[in-house]
């Protein structure tokens, strides 16, 4: 601060102090020696100035003052002023070091730099620091920046100036040389017109101007009965690239704002013009036209047009009133589109279409409603006939609604069948191509007075010719070209298709083979529990050029199915199947006779051949002498067998294993004599 100046001077005067009465005897000294000398001309005394001395700027403009020392012979450590100018006029805005007291190098310390547009006063100090000596050549000490505010005629007035020797002894004189600055006055405006979109004046209109760069608000000078407005300001306002925020409005809340960069054209020419639209508020909703909808089997194009943009919203369910899903697009445009998909086949849904314009306002539709196509589908059923013979089909189409036009191809293999007919379509009027060089036939039909048709509906019969050999087949292929709504507007129908196939057969049964029963004979199962020796396998081959369907074999004689499957064998043509055989089965007359189990062979076109038969005997379970019941005499035979005795050297051994262990042995002939003799626990011969 300047008073830190002010007390290292008072300091030194009070170090001087204490050698007064040496000074006084040097003073008598020098006036003495002065008296015996001839008088010598005065020192000149430092000069600060404020430079230039006079400048001439425009309102608005900024400028720089220097101040200046010039020591004239002193030996200056520091230095102090005070500035005073006039607050209407400038506005201080930065005061910088200049470099008078560092000009050989040393470090200096500001002890006041402050700008107080308040009372229009700036104040500065600075002192030389680690070094002993001062300065001796002028220079800048400081320099002072303004902007100049309002036109006239502003001193620039130095005050409480002091320069300080190396001792803080302050050096008097100092000579002031004070400046002078006019400004000229500027001038800034910006002019206008406020309407409404219609063309209609806004009068009385209010306009405020932000200068977002100074924060200052200008309110434009109106004519109540004009809609003109004006700002008149300056250059000390306004400078080029400031963004000034215009606001204009009526007396009942329209208004309309924007940004505006002044540029340095608009500088030059002491202003700009802007213009103001008023948009009073859009409370119309938009008006619903032309609302359409395309649907197919699960999904549906909902469309409508609206005299203004707006957002597309279509709201819908399965019940009227009750709208449990929407689609939405907030895009703003006249002609709306929404698809809404993943929709059930063969359902009426309830839909209302809703737009939205900018400003919020909303309209709804009425309610409308469509029904989704069911699943329609294009097919010709599979035929089959012999070779050189013919057949007819139907290419139909199902489930559709409205149906006004179908055109389709029919392709297949020429080598196997022919198309030689095409008559008989539901449709007022249909065509055809029949070309059987390459397999394909095309059949279109539409609607000519009569409305669309629904439900299901014959596209056309179609006659085939079997042209190839027995068992061949061809893919009746079907392509759709075309199927459309009988309406105004051109909408497809969505549709698969199910195609066909075209067999030839053949009147030749299976060959049916080599019948064996493996082994040959088995006694009857006592104990519903097949056990060693008690099943058979029953093996035939059965063969056909067009393949086998089935084989079957009846076994109800031997208490089995009358029609029970037989395995093929894989990669081989023969059948077979395992069997046992129910108590009481066994034929006995004289001997054991054979059930004859007729087998059943049918191949892919229905032929069957059942000439064919697998002989199979059943026993009485324990009967070893077959004679056709079981006795003690049995038993012998069994024992008599089991030790060689001639006579009795033949038996099935599976007949005898009664005791269910899987061997025979003299238990089992113990077993038998038992059960004939009712013995408890012998009751099953196993």
């Amino acid at each position: 601060m300047i008073s830190g100046l002010d007390a290292a001077h008072q300091k030194m005067e009070m170090k001087y102090e204490k050698i007064g009465k040496l000074k006084e005897v040097c003073i008598t000294i020098v006036v003495l020696t002065a008296l015996c000398v001839v008088a010598q001309p005065a020192l000149a005394a430092p000069i600060v100035s404020v430079e230039p001395s006079y400048q001439n700027v425009l309102q608005g403009d900024n400028f720089t003052v220097d101040i200046t020392v010039d020591p004239v012979g002193a030996e200056v450590m520091g230095a102090q002023y005070s500035l005073y100018f006039d607050i209407i006029m400038l506005n201080g805005t930065k005061q910088t070091k200049g470099p008078f007291l560092s000009q050989d190098g040393a470090s200096t310390m500001e002890m006041a730099n402050e700008i107080n547009n308040t009372i229009g006063i700036t104040k500065y100090g600075e002192t030389r620091i680690g070094v002993e000596n001062g300065v001796f050549n002028p220079g800048v000490l400081a320099t002072i920046t303004f902007k100049a505010m309002e036109p006239g005629t502003c001193s620039l007035n130095l005050s409480t100036v002091k320069l300080y020797d190396p001792g803080g002894v302050k050096i008097e004189p100092v000579l002031l040389n004070n400046g002078t600055v006019k400004i000229n006055k500027t001038s800034f405006n910006i002019t206008g017109f406020v309407y409404y979109d219609d063309g209609s004046p806004v009068n009385n209109p209010n306009v405020t101007i932000t200068n977002l760069n100074t924060y200052e608000i200008f309110i434009a000078e109106i004519t109540p009965s004009s809609n003109y407005y004006q700002v008149l300001t300056n250059f000390a306002h306004v400078s080029a690239g400031n963004k000034l925020h215009f606001n204009a409005s009526d007396n009942i809340g329209n208004f309309s704002v924007l940004d505006h960069v002044v540029t340095q054209a608009e500088m030059d020419a002491d202003g700009f013009s802007q213009n103001f639209t008023l948009y009073p508020p859009d409370v119309t909703p938009p008006v619903i036209t032309n609302i359409n909808v395309i649907p197919t089997k699960d999904s549906a194009v909902i469309t409508w047009n609206t005299d203004e943009p707006g957002g597309s919203m279509v709201k819908y369910g399965t019940e009227p009133g009750d709208y449990t899903k929407n689609g939405y697009n907030a895009s703003l445009v006249t002609s709306h589109s929404i698809t809404v998909a993943n929709l059930t086949s063969n359902t009426t849904y309830y839909y209302v279409v809703n737009s939205t314009d900018a400003s919020n306002n909303s309209a709804q539709s009425s309610e409308h409603s469509f029904t989704t196509f069911a699943e329609i589908v294009i097919s010709i059923g599979d035929v089959s006939t012999v070779s050189g013979e013919n057949v007819t089909t139907s290419v139909a189409i199902s489930s559709i609604t409205n149906v006004g036009t179908a055109d389709i191809f029919l392709s297949y293999n020429q080598s196997v069948v022919h198309v030689i007919a095409v008559n008989n379509s539901d449709f007022d009027f249909m065509e055809y191509v029949i070309d059987n060089s390459s397999g394909i036939t095309r059949i279109g039909a539409f609607q000519m007075s009569s409305p669309g048709l629904n439900g299901d509906v014959k596209l056309a019969d179609v006659t085939l010719k079997a042209v190839g050999g027995g068992g061949e087949s061809s893919a009746l292929n079907i392509t759709i070209i075309e199927l459309k709504q009988a309406n105004e507007y051109e909408i497809p129908i969505p549709a698969t298709t199910h195609n066909g196939t075209f067999v030839i057969v053949e009147n030749t049964p299976p060959e049916v083979t080599n019948p064996i029963a493996n082994p040959p004979s088995i006694p009857e199962d006592t104990d519903f529990e097949p056990r060693w020796g008690e099943t058979s396998q029953l093996n035939v081959t059965v063969t056909d050029d067009c393949g086998v369907s089935s084989v079957t074999i009846n076994l109800s004689s031997i208490g089995g199915s009358p029609d029970q499957p037989m395995t093929r064998i894989p990669n081989t043509d023969i059948w077979t199947v395992t069997v046992n055989a129910s108590n009481g089965t066994a034929i006995y007359n004289v001997s054991y006779l054979p059930h004859n189990l007729s087998v059943c062979a049918t191949d892919i076109f229905g032929n069957v051949n059942v000439s064919v038969s697998i002989p199979l005997i059943v026993i009485l379970n324990g009967d070893a002498s077959e004679n056709g019941e079981v006795d003690i005499y049995d038993t012998m035979y069994l024992a008599k067998h089991l030790f060689g005795k001639p006579g009795f050297e033949t038996m099935e051994e599976s007949v005898e294993e009664v005791s269910g262990n899987g061997v025979v042995t003299l238990y089992d002939a113990m077993y038998i004599s038992k059960h004939v003799l009712a013995e408890s626990g012998y009751v099953t011969l196993h």
